[in-house]
């Protein structure tokens, strides 16, 4: 199996993560999450990925909560994957903008 990592950086800060594992040309598994340099640390802010064996998104809260989408349907991994940087990279400021209200919201209280 051939693992591999790249980054993607947006034009407003934040940064695409992918790591993918291949076999014979085919993505077995893959992980793509949105970062952005909070509080002097890389913070995840939303991701796709394969875990428990299927395709789905993770809204990743301050206080650790997730917000999880349910299971979506593709034709393999590789359309999979194309779709979830696409959306990471268009919507990446409404990503962040909302992880920014939940953390001011849960720093007032």
């Amino acid at each position: 199996m051939n693992e591999r990592e790249f980054y993607v950086t947006l034009p407003d800060g934040t940064t695409i993560r992918v790591r993918l594992y291949k076999e014979r040309g085919r993505i077995l598994s893959f992980v793509a999450q949105l970062e952005a340099y909070l509080d002097n640390d890389w913070t995840p802010i939303s991701r796709y990925d394969t875990a428990h064996g299927f395709v789905h998104r993770d809204d990743l809260r301050p206080n650790g909560d997730q917000i999880k989408s349910p299971p979506m349907s593709f034709r393999d991994n590789e359309e999979a994957l194309n779709y979830a940087v696409t959306d990471l990279r268009s919507n990446s400021q409404f990503y962040l903008e909302r992880y920014l209200q939940w953390q001011r919201q849960l720093r007032s209280k």
